[in-house]
């Protein structure tokens, strides 16, 4: 047997669910009908579906697209939260070891367990040079950071000077992430183009006029290094 329809409080019955909002959608569709029947007369064509759809896709495609839109803050938040619950513990790491020298705010040298020392040059970023302003900062903050200390490494590749290039972790904290994200160094985005927790860190703290981003225009070492040769 059919359920009765809902009765409201005032004692009036509500429309059964099936006949409620047939009459605004039939409207539209005559609408519709009659707007295309009187475009394709007057022009031989329909052609208002295909600009409706070209202006949604616009629309869309400029909201995608904008850096502080809702929904990209909303994912960020929602990653955040997740990484939060679930954990993120770092990765297995190639080799191990106490860090036995700092050369500058981007190097290190690291003793492993078998007496082998690594040189390693930090992956992705790239801080002042030492006769830069903010270089002995910059190798100061790495130091406190990892001097001494017993790091894991995850190694990436080796580079044309013989060093071990790779992502340094302190605990469970990305060194190269933090040195970024203090301003200590910058996101070194022609090696490392998809690293774009880097990017995000960089940016966040120039928005903050953090470590090297105090100066209002901070010579990337890379041009710095240019201008010496």
């Amino acid at each position: 047997m059919n359920r009765p329809p809902f009765r409201r409080r005032d004692g009036r019955r509500k429309k059964p669910r099936s006949a409620r909002g047939r009459f605004p959608l039939r409207t539209l569709a005559v609408l519709l009908l009659g707007y295309s029947v009187l475009q394709y007369a007057s022009t031989g064509t329909l052609s208002w579906p295909a600009a409706l759809y070209d202006t949604a896709r616009a629309a869309l495609a400029d909201f995608a697209g904008e850096d502080n839109s809702g929904w990209r803050r909303a994912a960020g938040v929602a990653q955040d939260l997740g990484a939060a619950r679930e954990g993120t513990p770092p990765p297995d790491f190639d080799f191990s070891g106490r860090v036995v020298r700092v050369s500058d705010g981007d190097t290190v040298s690291v003793l492993d367990r078998n007496k082998q020392q690594h040189k390693v040059r930090l992956y992705g970023i790239d801080t002042p040079e030492r006769d830069q302003p903010h270089g002995q900062a910059s190798r100061a903050a790495l130091d406190e950071l990892v001097g001494s200390r017993q790091v894991g490494v995850v190694v990436v590749e080796t580079d044309d000077y013989g060093r071990t290039v790779g992502t340094v972790y302190a605990g469970d904290d990305n060194v190269n992430l933090a040195m970024v994200a203090a301003g200590h160094a910058w996101w070194y985005r022609y090696y490392a183009p998809h690293e774009r927790h880097l990017q995000a860190a960089e940016r966040a703290a120039r928005e903050r006029r953090l470590g090297l981003w105090a100066d209002s225009d901070p010579v990337p070492p890379w041009d710095w290094r240019r201008g010496r040769r």
